[in-house]
Formats: structure tokens, C-alpha cells, sequence
């Protein structure tokens, strides 16, 4: 006869035992998980030094749209046909997810954040050899990056099977994140970067691709005005040789920021009585403001020395590609210099052209700040810096990325996501 008792005991031990099994699969599915990671790492690496990184046109259309549906169909074919093996239940588990995102992440951040610059040839073989240069087109991280997406794409189709509509929070966040990965990484090769050299008033149509090719594109821009904003200069003491002091250390400079404030070089007080950005030579000791084109940056100084109290007062200037530099003789050894002014802001005043549109628009291109002109977006590189604010040559780089929209749908749905989130948090 069972008891009461008995019943309850059984339940007990019964649950407990459930417990204590489910802890140990958990527990082996992490090993399990990090084991795979690992020993498709090392693969990955063995691949790489043996064969190079993973052949660029497997990410050009239409090869990588291919690959990406072959790779959708058979991740759904192997779901479906085996979703009750144990491959499919641990891959398609929260232990592996968590395992291989973690390498994604450790992977990209760790070794993606080595910059090296594989064109220039000074770089180290081992690294050039890990494809450090384009980590994505390394084997180490394909494999890594395939059962990622894998995982995903496993977890979407099971809570899609079991739970359907119920689970709509889980399927938007994990969907929106496969498809960010799956575009952002597939879709790289179809990224075109050109570089186009904008001189005033000139319609420019052409650009030079990264390996040197000129081609002719559907938009053209007409550089106008090219305008800087620059920093107060920076007076440095140099030796001899033309090193700042402190040797050995970094430069310490005095910026021009506000007339009478003073700062201490070495063994000299700075005090900066006048500052001009627009200056000519009056003759060869003075400037003077003036706006004409091509003037310079100058400033009226005294210099004490404070271990003799001897002071002068004089002026100094950066100079340019019109005036000869003016520096100031501390003694034999030393001498004030002025820097160079460095940019604070530079923007290119543009005309757009576009072939299959009459319509002339006219756009302001900064630096952070790019314009968007039929998938293309235009950003602000670079300048004649020779010429320095006087520059009548702007560069300007062109970048058109097809997969760009599937990504911005990627984290569209990541945020209603997270949104269907917070409205089921309050219920």
C-alpha cells in the first residue's frame, strides 16, 4: 500500500534526480560546445597558413547569394530531418549559442583590432599569414561565423515549431541579429570603395578604385568652395637636431589659445602678447592682419629665461606654402618654432551630378558627416595639405554597399524586438 508519506518522498527524489540530470547534459553541453569552438578554431588556423584566406569571390554577387540560400537550405533540411538527434538539440541550445557568439566576439574584437597594413610590406609575415589585414576572410573565423549563424537559424526554426507566434520577442531579437550577420558578413565582397580628387569648379566623374583601376561612375561632383576651421598653433623649443623637448618623452607645446596667458618651456616663460591667424610679413621682423589669399598664421611673443631673467620679445610664425617660416634663438642649442595649424574642421560645398537625373543638387560634405547620392554614400578624406587652408583640391571617397538596407531591416527588427520586449515585461 502506498502512503502518503511514500508518495511524497518518491516525488522528492524523483525531482531530485530530474534536477541533478538536467545540471550534468547542461554542464556537457558546454563542454561539448567549447570543445567544437576550439577544435574548429585550430582547423581553421591550419587552413589558413596551408591555403591563405577564403577566396574573395565566394562573397561577390551572385556567388555569395547562392551560397547564402544553399546555406539556408540545407540549416533547414538538417533541422527538420534530424531535429531529435543530438546534434540538432545541443546546436540548436543555449550553451552553444552562447559559446560560439562568445568566440565571434573574442575573435573579432581580440585579433580584428590588430590593424596592420598588408599593401605597405612592413608588416609580420605571422600576421599577414593569420589575415589579420581582413579577419573576415579568414577560415578560423568562417568556421566560427558559420555556426554562429547555425545556431541561430536552428534556435529561430525550433521556437517557430514549438511555440510558433507565442514566442515573438525571441524570434524578432535572434532574427534581427542572424540577419545582421548574415548580410553584414556575406555581403562584404559587393562593397565598392573609390577615391575621386575634386578641384574647383571642375565636374569630376571619374574614380580610382583600391587597386588603382579609373572608372567612370553614374554621379559626378563639382567642388566649389573648400573651407577649414583650424586649432590655434602650438609653440614648441627644439634642439639642434629638430627634436621637441622633453627628449624622450612626449612634445610638450604652449597652444595659442588667449593673448597674456603664459606657460613655461623648459627653461623659458612663453607669454603670447598677440595672435594673428591671417597675417603677412610687414618686413622682416613684424606681421601684420591681412586678408589676402594665402597668408599664414603669426604671433608676438616674449621669452624670459628663467634661469638668467634675460628676456626678448619678438614674433614668430608657422608659415606656408607662401611665406618662410620665422622661429625665435633661445641660444645655441635651442629654438622656439611654431607648429603647423591642425584642422579642427574641414568640409567640401559641392554640386551633384546624376546621369540619369537633370536635377543639379548642392551638398556640404564633413568629415563624420557624409552625404548619400543613390546608394552611394560620399565622405570628406582628405585635402592638399601643402596648401593647408588655401587647399583647392578636396578628396572625397565613395562607398556603395548593396546589403547595407538587409542590415538596417536586421536591426529594424531588433528594435521591435526589443520593444515587444518591454511591452511583455509590463504585462
Amino acid at each position: 500500500m502506498i502512503t502518503k508519506k511514500s508518495s511524497i518522498v518518491w516525488i522528492l527524489q524523483y525531482t531530485y534526480f530530474m534536477n541533478k540530470e538536467k545540471e550534468t547534459n547542461k554542464t556537457n553541453h558546454y563542454v561539448h560546445s567549447t570543445i567544437t569552438v576550439l577544435v574548429s578554431v585550430v582547423v581553421g588556423f591550419i587552413l589558413q597558413f596551408i591555403l591563405g584566406g577564403i577566396p574573395k569571390e565566394w562573397f561577390v554577387f551572385p556567388t555569395n547569394v547562392f551560397l547564402g540560400l544553399a546555406f539556408v537550405f540545407i540549416s533547414t533540411a538538417v533541422f527538420f530531418f534530424g531535429r531529435n538527434t543530438d546534434y540538432v538539440k545541443i546546436h540548436s541550445g543555449t550553451s552553444f549559442a552562447i559559446v560560439t557568439t562568445t568566440a565571434l566576439g573574442i575573435l573579432t574584437v581580440g585579433l580584428g583590432s590588430i590593424n596592420i597594413d598588408v599593401a605597405s610590406g612592413k608588416s609580420p609575415d605571422i600576421l599577414v599569414k593569420l589575415g589579420l589585414g581582413d579577419i573576415t576572410a579568414t577560415w578560423y573565423f568562417g568556421l566560427v561565423y558559420l555556426m554562429t549563424i547555425n545556431s541561430l537559424w536552428f534556435a529561430i526554426l525550433k521556437r517557430l515549431t514549438t511555440g510558433g507566434i507565442g514566442n515573438i520577442t525571441f524570434l524578432l531579437n535572434h532574427f534581427g541579429i542572424w540577419l545582421i550577420l548574415f548580410a553584414g558578413v556575406l555581403g562584404k565582397g559587393d562593397i565598392v570603395r573609390m577615391k575621386m580628387e575634386l578641384k574647383k569648379d571642375q565636374p569630376e566623374w571619374r574614380a580610382v578604385g583600391d587597386d588603382g583601376s579609373i572608372v567612370e561612375l553614374p554621379i559626378a561632383l563639382e567642388l566649389k568652395q573648400f573651407t577649414i576651421d583650424i586649432y590655434p598653433n602650438k609653440l614648441f623649443v627644439i634642439d639642434t637636431s629638430g627634436t621637441a623637448l622633453p627628449i624622450g618623452g612626449k612634445p610638450v607645446g604652449f597652444m595659442l589659445e588667449k593673448e597674456g596667458e603664459s606657460m613655461v618651456l623648459s627653461d623659458w616663460k612663453i607669454t603670447l602678447h598677440k595672435y594673428l591667424q591671417n597675417a603677412i610679413p610687414e618686413n622682416d621682423s613684424t606681421y601684420v592682419s591681412h586678408p589676402m589669399w594665402g597668408n599664414a598664421c603669426a604671433a608676438l611673443v616674449s621669452v624670459e629665461n628663467v634661469n638668467t631673467g634675460e628676456i626678448q620679445k619678438s614674433w614668430i610664425s608657422a608659415g606656408n606654402f607662401q611665406f618662410p617660416p620665422k622661429a625665435i634663438k633661445l641660444d645655441d642649442n635651442h629654438n622656439l618654432v611654431m607648429s603647423p595649424a591642425e584642422a579642427r574642421k574641414f568640409e567640401s560645398d559641392v554640386l551633384v551630378y546624376q546621369k540619369d537625373n537633370k536635377e543639379i543638387k548642392r551638398e556640404k560634405i564633413e568629415v563624420n558627416h557624409p552625404i548619400e547620392i543613390d546608394g552611394w554614400k560620399v565622405y570628406q578624406v582628405s585635402y592638399d595639405e601643402r596648401m593647408g587652408r588655401w587647399s583647392e583640391l578636396s578628396v572625397v571617397e565613395l562607398i556603395l554597399d548593396p546589403w547595407l538596407p538587409v542590415v538596417y531591416i536586421g536591426i529594424f527588427i531588433l528594435i521591435l524586438g526589443g520593444v515587444a520586449f518591454l511591452f511583455k515585461s509590463r504585462k
